[in-house]
């Protein structure tokens, strides 16, 4: 949802989210260069990935340090490169259901296309 009330301004507000969402992917970038390799484990002695810290914490962390007026961008990478999220889980085996479904299946008869025209709106004036 945007706060805004023009379509400038509009514009002006996505180009902030998309640079402070890029700003918060670098810092996590940074912070995984920072990381120390993992000593055991599948990834023992691979470095960091940056898909490994997580973004919603760099994000609340990155928010903290601006209201704190900190300005060592060292700090930040070296705390949050302390914790690292699990990626790429290994199943051993597929995930199954645990009974059948109780509802018959879709066949074609039973989907049909709706073609509907669209309404773009853009501060409350159509597009």
């Amino acid at each position: 949802m945007l706060r805004s009330g023009s379509p400038g301004l509009v514009r002006q507000e996505l180009a902030a989210w998309a640079a402070g969402n890029e700003m918060t992917r670098g810092t996590a970038r940074a912070a995984a260069l920072a990381a120390a390799p993992a000593r055991k484990g599948r990834r023992a002695g691979m470095r960091v990935q940056a898909r490994e810290i997580s973004h919603g914490r760099t994000r609340r962390a990155v928010t903290a340090a601006i209201r704190a007026g900190m300005t060592s961008c060292t700090a930040l990478t070296s705390e949050l490169a302390k914790h690292r999220t699990v990626i790429d889980r290994n199943r051993h085996r597929p995930r199954k259901a645990k009974c059948a479904s109780t509802f018959p299946r879709a066949g074609r008869a039973d989907t049909a296309t709706r073609i509907a025209p669209a309404v773009i709106t853009l501060a409350n004036t159509p597009a």
